[in-house]
C-alpha cells in the first residue's frame, strides 16, 4: 500500500465531499445496518412465461451480514433481494444526516509501466429507496423507476506523491453519464472538501444546483443548494485498497492544471479501516446489486471521460467508452 494507515485516514477525511440535497428530498440516505433492521430477504426464482416465484427467507429483524453470507451458499446470489418496508423508505432523520457514513473504497491505479499513476477515493452514498421519475409531459406524463436500494458514488483522483487533489468525478445514474471536474475549477468548502449537489429522488450526484437535461428533456434531474446539508462525520474503508489499470485519463495533463493544494484544516471526519462484515454478499439491495456486485466500476478505475451535455440530452443510449488506452 502506497500511504501508511494514519496517512490513509487522514487523506480521506480531508477529501469526504460535502452533499446538498434537495429542499424537497422525500428519501434520505441511510447506513446499511439500519436498512437490514427494517428489511427481509426474498428469494426470486424465475418461472417462463409467470411471475417470479417469491419465498421470504429471513423476515424483519433478521437480516444480518452472517445471515447473509450463510443463505448466498446455497441460493443464487442474483435471486436474492433485501427489502425494505415501505414505512421506512423515507431514510434515516435530517436530524441524523451527519451521522449517516459514506462507504469508502480506495484504488491505486497503476499505469502500464506498473507504477502508481494517481489514487482514486470511491465516497459510496446508499438511500433506502429511489424515488420515482415523473416521464414525458403533461397530460401524458407517468412514473416509474422507483425502487428499494439505491448506491451512488463519488469519486476523488489524487496525485500520488502529494495527495494532492486533481480532479473528481460526479457520478450519475449510469457510470458513463457522469462529470468530471479538475480541482481548480470545482465547488470546494473553505477547508477544500469538494462539494455535490444530490439530485432529487434518484440521488445522482452533479457539479452544480439547477436543472440536469437528460434523455431528450423527459427524465431530467433537480438539484439544489438551499436543502439540508450532507457533512458526513463517519467513513467506512470498505475492504483494503486495491490496485487497478488505468483506463487512459490523467487529469493533471487533460486539464492543463497542477493538483490543487492540499486542504487548508482537516475536517471532524472518523474514519473507520476495519471494512464492512457484509461486503462479500453479491444479492440486491431491493433493485441494485450490491456494490462489489457493480463490476463495471467497482473493480476499475473511473470511467475516463465526461458525457457530453449532447449526449446525455440527445444520444442517450450511446455506448461509453470504456478506456482511452482501448
Amino acid at each position: 500500500m502506497l500511504w501508511t494507515e494514519d496517512r490513509l485516514r487522514q487523506v480521506i477525511a480531508q477529501y469526504t465531499p460535502v452533499l446538498h440535497l434537495h429542499p424537497d428530498e422525500r428519501y434520505l440516505p441511510c447506513s446499511v445496518d439500519w436498512y437490514f433492521k427494517r428489511s427481509q430477504l426474498w428469494r426470486e426464482e424465475p418461472v417462463a412465461n409467470e411471475t417470479p416465484r417469491r419465498t421470504l427467507l429471513l423476515d424483519k429483524g433478521q437480516v444480518n451480514a452472517a445471515q447473509l453470507l450463510e443463505i448466498q451458499q446455497h441460493h443464487p446470489h442474483h435471486e436474492l433481494r433485501i427489502e425494505i418496508e415501505p414505512l421506512a423508505r423515507h431514510g434515516m432523520q435530517r436530524c441524523e444526516l451527519d451521522e449517516v457514513p459514506l462507504y469508502v473504497v480506495v484504488k491505486e491505479v497503476l499505469n502500464k509501466e506498473a507504477h502508481v499513476e494517481a489514487v482514486e477515493i470511491n465516497y459510496l452514498t446508499f438511500y433506502a429507496f429511489n424515488g420515482p421519475y415523473t416521464i414525458g409531459f403533461p397530460p401524458f406524463a407517468f412514473e416509474a423507476g422507483a425502487h428499494d436500494g439505491d448506491w451512488e458514488h463519488f469519486t476523488v483522483r489524487l496525485d500520488a506523491e502529494a495527495a494532492n487533489m486533481v480532479g473528481c468525478y460526479y457520478h450519475a445514474h449510469r457510470p458513463q453519464d457522469g462529470q468530471w471536474l479538475p480541482a481548480d475549477s470545482m465547488p470546494k468548502t473553505a477547508m477544500g472538501q469538494p462539494i455535490a449537489y444530490v439530485a432529487k429522488g434518484a440521488h445522482g450526484l452533479y457539479t452544480g444546483p439547477g436543472v440536469h437535461r437528460r434523455a431528450w428533456c423527459a427524465v431530467n434531474d433537480h438539484c439544489s443548494d438551499s436543502g439540508p446539508v450532507w457533512r458526513s462525520r463517519h467513513c467506512i474503508l470498505m475492504e483494503p485498497v486495491m490496485e487497478v489499470p488505468s483506463r487512459g485519463t490523467n487529469l493533471q495533463e487533460v486539464f492543463c492544471s497542477a493538483a490543487t493544494a492540499p486542504p487548508v484544516g482537516n475536517p471532524s471526519v472518523h474514519v473507520d479501516l476495519k471494512g464492512v462484515d457484509w461486503l462479500r454478499f453479491q444479492g440486491n439491495f431491493g433493485s441494485s446489486a450490491a456494490p462489489r456486485a457493480q463490476g463495471f466500476w467497482y473493480f476499475t478505475a473511473e470511467h475516463p471521460v465526461s458525457r457530453s451535455l449532447f449526449q446525455r440530452v440527445l444520444w442517450h443510449c450511446s455506448p461509453p467508452t470504456q478506456s482511452l488506452l482501448e
